[in-house]
């Protein structure tokens, strides 16, 4: 699987082609958004999507487990997507996701997607953010430390590809920010360029776009 090490906080960090971060000398996977259910919920509207994203990103998580040391994963908020979620789920991916919590120590930092009746019994530690090193873990972007990796915002950018433009899920980082991509399908992305992700960046960040095959790294400067 493709990857680039970025340094963070003066951390060495790993950005892998599906989303993840991976901490190597924590053996530590960062991941956000994975907003479990959000095809079955659309389902249930008359808005067919084929409600089998939350399978396919358990199976994605487990591959990348199953090539990497991981000891501790940190969730970054919006594990599901509604409260009733977890009552969808079909039974092999919960007995994915319980193999998982059991074998792994699990952070979820809550987002606002995140229902508390159902999370607080099932093996998770629960929390509104997680710092390690300096480094604060959160849904939402750290107002109060330095240095913030979050998600929430779903960012993704146009590339053009064969006079042709694709968009592409992304990471965005500068020196105290690092702004993480939704891992789960069906979640739709925020453009880089919207207002609401320019105001978190200086005049200058990096961002790395994100494809199955390859980590890309584009420079930006407003």
């Amino acid at each position: 699987m493709h990857y680039k090490d970025v340094y963070f906080a003066g951390k060495k960090f790993s950005i892998f082609s599906n989303g993840e971060l991976y901490w190597q000398n924590k053996k530590t996977l960062i991941i956000s958004d994975l907003h479990f259910e959000k095809g079955s919920f659309f389902s249930e509207s008359n808005q067919f999507i084929p409600p089998f994203d939350t399978f396919e990103t358990l199976i994605q998580l487990t591959n990348f487990i199953n090539d990497n040391p991981v000891e501790k994963i940190i969730f970054l908020g919006d594990l599901i997507h509604d409260k009733l979620a977890f009552q969808r789920m079909s039974e092999n991916s919960k007995k994915i996701f319980f193999r998982i919590l059991e074998n792994i120590n699990c952070t979820l930092t809550v987002g606002n997607h995140d229902n508390m009746s159902f999370l607080k019994d099932i093996g998770l530690n629960l929390t509104d953010n997680i710092i390690i090193d300096g480094i604060c873990f959160s849904h939402f972007p750290s107002i109060d430390q330095r240095f913030s990796v979050f998600g929430h915002y779903h960012p993704k950018v146009k590339l053009t590809v064969n006079s042709r433009g694709i968009w592409t899920p992304c990471f965005i980082l500068n020196k105290e920010r690092l702004l993480m991509p939704s891992y789960g399908y069906y979640t739709g992305g925020l453009s880089i360029k919207s207002s609401e992700i320019q105001k978190l960046f200086d005049k200058q960040y990096e961002i790395f776009p994100l494809t199955k095959e390859k980590v890309y790294k584009l420079e930006f400067k407003k």
